[in-house]
């Protein structure tokens, strides 16, 4: 047996949620006629029954309540792995020039907040001989203390 589509897999955790082809169908951007037919095809690839009517409404059976359980946590597991692997398509490294204690007291406390947000950039920390020394070439962000005089630099005032 083949897996079924995700788009009709999609369609029946929708209706299993809402309990409603319309609302499936408004929450998954599709026409209702859409969302039917999805579930009809996926009724026939199983060989069984997920829905019943029931007077002018439809429901899941016992065994479609079961199966769209089932899809609801392979969904759930596809949406996280995604969300891991995805990224955020920003990657390579930062190095960033700042006093010792800085780094050790902010930066280092901060750095697993940017790893979470940034897992494929590379973080370099820089520590100058100099307090005021911006001239290291291979730092991309400067942080200093004071209001100093740095030509050729865009100056930003952090507190």
């Amino acid at each position: 047996m083949r897996i079924p589509s995700t788009q009709a897999l999609r369609a029946l955790d929708s209706f299993a949620r809402h309990g409603s082809v319309w609302r499936a169908a408004d929450e998954l951007h599709l026409t209702r006629s859409a969302v039917s037919h999805q579930l009809r095809l996926l009724e026939r690839d199983l060989g069984f029954d997920l829905l019943e009517r029931i007077g002018k409404g439809v429901a899941l059976t016992p065994r479609g309540q079961r199966y769209a359980s089932d899809v609801r946590k392979a969904l759930t597991v596809l949406g996280d792995a995604v969300t891991r692997h995805a990224g955020t398509g920003v990657g390579g490294s930062f190095s960033v020039s700042c006093t010792p204690g800085f780094a050790s007291l902010f930066l280092c406390t901060h750095i697993g907040e940017s790893r979470q947000m940034y897992p494929d950039v590379a973080l370099r920390i820089l520590t100058p001989r100099r307090l005021d020394d911006v001239s290291n070439a291979e730092a991309d962000a400067f942080i200093a203390f004071g209001v100093g005089n740095w030509p050729n630099r865009a100056v930003e005032l952090l507190c």
